[in-house]
């Protein structure tokens, strides 16, 4: 049986055809005991049998978001039978566009459930990239068939290009120059680095290097007000990039992924962590908060543990923290959360996993 934290490490890491290490440690073993643990206990709480992927504060809606997010955690805890009951439910109730992206949000109080035919291109990559892992994992074509054509149409319908690079646009209709005044409007929430990293891998034609360089050139930019934070919607027409007019100008639960995904490809960019460092460990307690941009002043706290995850992830990233004691204790709370949760200890097994077999 193969052990998680060398799965993992071998999927960011190894080209295809996926190698398996044939030995373990029993530091490997331990960290492998947290990821697994971690997602049954999700698995039982948003998963349905169905394999409708379930947000429990947003009106039990499902969305491309959602069920990406359990393909890649699925995948990542070597859960085939639940991964393959995710996508089927995926395939057949979100993939309903004439291009090959997945609408965006599905509510079981509507009629029909799809009500916006819009896509969500983060939920697009997650959906790619947990793809792109099961093939790695279980050797099937039919995988890595499925991520090419997601790539391909996130490449021709959401990439454009832009003075400051070529760009993610959030979804297909209404965020280019042609729909918004102050267009185009991007949500750096939406460049997951490590999967942009990896997706690389399977498609030339998907510029992820170019794409990786400007959402670093825009974190170096998008420091906002006080604190220095990006918002959460920001506008490229003007001559200086800005939070999107019509937008709240906030840092909140968009951008708080930020830091996880920065952290989660490379610990090379400490400085682009400072403003997140500097503003949870000005607080007592480490506290995550919305911080409003324009005075600085946080404005609501982000009590669950989930968010408490990432200062584990970004405080050991840049080496301020010898051990993550917030990831490892993970129980299911609500959904965003919980997701964020499992997304950090994730990020923890490939990058830093001495964070997690240090004692506390």
């Amino acid at each position: 049986m193969k052990t998680l934290a060398l799965f993992l490490m071998a999927t960011l890491l190894l080209p295809f055809p996926f190698v398996q290490r044939a030995s373990a440690t029993t530091d490997d073993v331990r960290v492998s005991d947290y990821m697994i643990g971690a997602w049954f206990a999700y698995r039982l709480k948003f998963v349905e049998d169905s394999g409708r992927v379930v947000d429990n504060v947003n009106g039990n809606i499902s969305h491309s978001e959602s069920q990406g997010y359990a393909m890649v955690l699925a995948v990542s805890a070597d859960d085939r039978e639940t991964f393959d009951r995710i996508w089927s439910w995926t395939q057949e109730n979100l993939f309903i566009r004439e291009d090959r992206l997945a609408a965006w949000k599905w509510d079981p109080e509507a009629d029909p459930p799809v009500q916006d035919m819009n896509n969500a291109t983060d939920g697009d990559l997650l959906i790619a990239w947990a793809l792109m892992k099961a093939r790695m994992a279980w050797g099937e074509e039919r995988y890595l068939a499925a991520a090419r054509e997601i790539l391909d149409d996130i490449r021709k319908l959401a990439v454009v290009d832009t003075p400051h690079g070529k760009i993610l646009l959030p979804g297909v209709i209404g965020f280019d120059a042609e729909s918004q005044e102050s267009g185009p409007i991007v949500n750096l929430s939406y460049w997951i680095f490590p999967a942009i990293d990896e997706l690389g891998l399977i498609s030339p034609e998907f510029p992820a290097r170019e794409l990786i360089a400007t959402g670093l050139k825009l974190l170096e930019k998008a420091k906002f007000g006080p604190s220095d934070l990006p918002a959460n919607w920001i506008a490229l027409g003007g001559e200086e990039i800005a939070p999107a007019p019509g937008f709240d100008t906030h840092f909140g639960y968009d951008a708080i992924r930020i830091p996880l995904y920065l952290a989660w490809l490379t610990a090379s960019y400490p400085d682009l962590l400072d403003p997140y460092e500097r503003a949870w460990t000005k607080r007592n307690g480490r506290a995550v908060h919305v911080i409003d941009l324009v005075s600085g002043e946080a404005i609501g706290a982000m009590t669950d543990p989930g968010y408490q995850a990432i200062v584990d992830l970004v405080l050991c990233s840049r080496g301020t923290q010898a051990s993550a004691f917030h990831i490892r204790r993970f129980e299911p709370t609500d959904y965003y959360p919980s997701t964020l949760h499992l997304l950090s200890l994730l990020a923890m097994v490939q990058r830093y996993p001495q964070c997690l077999t240090a004692p506390l």
